[in-house]
């Protein structure tokens, strides 16, 4: 006889006893079109930020980097629109775009990927070559402790979209990022410590 799987959230999907609904603001659109292109292996990881960031930012469009439809997608954009969040030489940095630049911008573009599958995704991707680049100088300390970092100035892939959107908009992040902090709290209350921390490098 089959074991029978442990019930879920129907709306969070995370285990009932790690549910996060009762964590999430209320408040949860903003001024700006978001689509993050994902790893398959991240979406299935349960230290991933995207799954927080659906949930509280429920307007982001999750694209698969395998999905047989990515390219027709991403031609079906308005480059001069849309900024891709990765750092690379020709990188803009956030900080310092003119009102005018921002004004054009209407959605953002982040890769959820270790660092080495999101070069190797960029690399190979010759219609992101096509859409101008967004870097940050100055994050905000990371807050994410669950998974290491290669560097101080990374951000989980929830973090990197929160400080661009503030960088582009006016809107406020600070309630989803202090829903992430919240979530892990809760949902590795039970864990000791020395589990936060896997030795997989993130974004």
């Amino acid at each position: 006889m089959m074991r029978e799987k442990r019930p879920r959230c129907q709306v969070c999907h995370f285990l009932q006893t790690q549910c996060v609904c009762h964590l999430l603001p209320s408040s949860r659109s903003v001024d700006l079109r978001i689509i993050v292109l994902q790893d398959p292996k991240e979406a299935k990881h349960a230290k991933n930020t995207v799954s927080l960031l659906a949930l509280a930012l429920p307007q982001i469009e999750c694209i698969a980097m395998d999905d047989v439809t990515l390219e027709a997608r991403l031609q079906s954009l308005e480059f001069t629109q849309w900024r891709v969040v990765y750092p690379n030489e020709q990188a803009d940095l956030i900080e310092q775009l003119e009102k005018e630049e921002i004004a054009i911008i209407k959605g953002i573009i982040l890769i959820d990927a270790t660092w080495r599958k999101a070069k190797r995704f960029y690399l190979t991707q010759p219609l992101l070559h096509s859409i101008n680049s967004l870097m940050f100088a100055c994050p905000p300390k990371e807050q994410y402790e669950i998974r290491k970092s290669p560097n101080d100035k990374a951000l989980s892939t929830l973090e990197a979209c929160c400080y661009a959107v503030e960088q582009l908009t006016t809107d406020t992040m600070q309630p989803i990022r202090d829903f992430m902090v919240a979530s892990i709290e809760w949902q590795w209350r039970c864990q000791p410590k020395s589990h936060k921390h896997s030795s997989i490098i993130d974004r």
